[in-house]
């Protein structure tokens, strides 16, 4: 008993103590200081959430901008290419008529380089391949419609399968006396 009452006399000094209080109080205000940075944290990560998600609009902008640069210089280029392939086979066949054949022959050559560059230039634009993607979509889609339609349709002919061809026949005195049904009474046919 009097070890508990020599602790509570210490107790009472330390809390008594002017140095023991003002940690106390210095305690307090660090806590209220932690807070008060840790909401300017959480500010800060809503602001900076706030700007990567605008950035990544802008970025996503840029590229929808750029993709339509991309198709319009796609389509300025075939033109050139389909324009400098008509030009060098039209030169090809003057010179060919003047009989220059064998520059004739280097200029059919380069109207087919021409054409060889549009074929690639027009099999890469984007128009073309959204074309093929549709296509792709809808002859995925008639596929499975056509799956769809043989599988609900039974097409089998019936002089070749007369056996999954069958009535059930009940007269009122078989279901009166709650006859035999015709799958019990055929257990082997086949459904």
């Amino acid at each position: 008993m009097l070890s508990d009452i020599d602790n509570a006399r210490r107790l009472a000094e330390l809390l008594g103590d002017d140095g023991f209080v003002d940690a106390l109080q210095n305690v307090e205000t660090l806590v209220e200081d932690v807070g008060e940075t840790l909401e300017r944290v959480e500010q800060v990560e809503t602001e900076a959430d706030e700007a990567v998600r605008e950035a990544n609009e802008a970025l996503n902008a840029v590229d929808y901008r750029l993709s339509r640069f991309d198709e319009t210089i796609r389509l300025i280029e075939a033109k050139v290419e389909a324009g400098f392939s008509v030009g060098f086979f039209f030169f090809a066949l003057q010179q060919w008529t003047t009989g220059s054949t064998l520059l004739a022959v280097g200029l059919f050559l380069m109207g087919l380089l021409g054409v060889s560059s549009l074929a690639v230039t027009v099999a890469t634009m984007p128009q073309v391949r959204r074309l093929r993607q549709l296509g792709g979509y809808l002859t995925d889609r008639l596929d499975e419609t056509d799956e769809e339609a043989n599988v609900a349709i039974d097409t089998r002919d019936p002089d070749e399968h007369p056996a999954d061809l069958r009535v059930d026949w009940r007269t009122t005195d078989d279901a009166a006396s709650g006859g035999v049904d015709s799958d019990e009474e055929n257990p082997e046919r086949p459904d």
